[in-house]
């Protein structure tokens, strides 16, 4: 009686896990059918910055049902990783992200790019505008806190000649764009090789930590090229940043001011004395 007992158990133990495997099976089926077979999607591992050169620690693998799979996306047609899969990771690193990517986020082509491609000064340039490099100092270009995308003013002490009270501070140009700082640029790979004087061997710089920088890129019209490389050229003629709001795109016309503007007959007293 217990044998039977026991053999009957048996078979409905296997006849359920056959139930179960079949009902697992048609769900599987009408998944595929609704979404698609699942596929390998590359997927950053953690959050990457918009141009930093993407390495394979921030690269993974995700099996996702092939209907949820971004425009695009790197992906492979298979459900597990392989040899083939690694060799399609490595292919990914070394290319610049050009916008941030979150993890999680799919990797597709239209956010990465090679850095020879799309990077660079040129592709920052308005139609219609130029690119023209100043040179500053910790005073002129606001303690080398500015950087690409800041909007500022420049100014600029003209030497009208007949002494010091002939001498005037003008706002040459207003809401100019800062393109880039020394060679940070926006859009350009952050970064620059150089050999390690106590190793002797090449070592990745963050130029976006850059502060060493003597030259800042501004973008300007034409005509205003010709204004800037005439202030530059014309003796101590230096300009001056004056830093404002990115918001603040109002442009005013301000007078010059002399010395005379801030200290009156004072100035003028002096002057008369010396000239006496």
């Amino acid at each position: 009686m217990n044998n039977k007992a026991l053999t009957l158990s048996l078979i409905m133990a296997v006849m359920a896990v056959f139930f179960v495997q079949s009902y697992v099976s048609s769900i599987e089926e009408e998944e595929k059918k609704k979404y698609g077979t699942n596929v390998l999607v590359v997927v950053a591992k953690k959050d990457i910055r918009e141009m930093d050169t993407i390495n394979e620690t921030q690269l993974e693998y995700m099996v996702i049902p092939k209907r949820y799979l971004e425009p695009a996306a790197v992906s492979v047609e298979k459900k597990e990783e392989d040899a083939g899969t690694a060799k399609a990771l490595k292919l990914i690193a070394g290319n610049v992200a050009v916008v941030p990517i979150k993890k999680g986020e799919q990797i597709t082509y239209n956010k990465i790019t090679d850095p020879s491609m799309r990077t660079g000064l040129s592709p920052q340039i308005a139609p219609g505008k130029r690119a023209i490099s100043i040179p500053v100092s910790e005073i002129s270009g606001i303690s080398k806190l500015v950087k690409p995308g800041d909007r500022v003013d420049l100014i600029s002490v003209v030497d009208l000649g007949g002494g010091k009270d002939r001498k005037i501070a003008k706002t040459v140009l207003q809401d100019v764009v800062i393109l880039a700082v020394g060679r940070y640029i926006t859009n350009n790979v952050a970064r620059a090789v150089e050999m390690d004087p106590y190793g002797g061997k090449e070592r990745i710089k963050p130029l976006a930590e850059d502060y060493s920088f003597s030259t800042v890129t501004i973008e300007v019209d034409p005509i205003q090229v010709q204004s800037v490389f005439l202030l530059l050229n014309s003796g101590d003629n230096a300009l001056t940043l004056s830093l404002r709001n990115n918001d603040d795109l109002e442009r005013v016309n301000l007078p010059d001011t002399s010395l005379v503007d801030m200290f009156g007959e004072l100035v003028r007293g002096r002057g008369g004395a010396q000239r006496r």
